[in-house]
């Protein structure tokens, strides 16, 4: 089970989290997550892009959680989070390196190829 928290913070602080967040390439979420719980997210969105650029060559095919084998565990809801994520981290700074093919496989994960 997940809860939501909100809290304010002045905008000389929203902007310094969000420039951090921003250089590390992860969502203010994720960014907080990080720092609030050191050790226990796993793996963000740019783990999934190296993973890939690492593991795959040119031409080849995958979905995220093949990415992650057996450590891919999230719920679905976070799963699909997830998912947009990368999306959107691919589409906005690495389509010279890996491209969403268009299709979904049977589980409905976006497949993906190496360029």
């Amino acid at each position: 089970m997940s809860r939501t928290i909100k809290f304010t913070v002045s905008d000389e602080n929203y902007e310094s989290i969000s420039n951090a967040a921003m250089n590390a390439k992860l969502s203010l979420q994720d960014f907080i997550r990080i720092q609030l719980f050191p050790g226990q997210i796993s793996f963000t969105p740019l783990d999934a892009i190296n993973r890939a650029i690492t593991n795959y060559s040119p031409g080849e095919q995958f979905t995220v959680p093949e990415l992650f084998g057996d450590d891919w565990n999230l719920p679905n809801g976070t799963a699909g989070q997830f998912g947009r994520k990368f999306y959107n981290l691919v589409t906005a700074e690495y389509s010279s390196k890996i491209r969403f093919t268009g299709n979904f496989n049977p589980k409905k994960h976006a497949i993906y190829e190496i360029v």
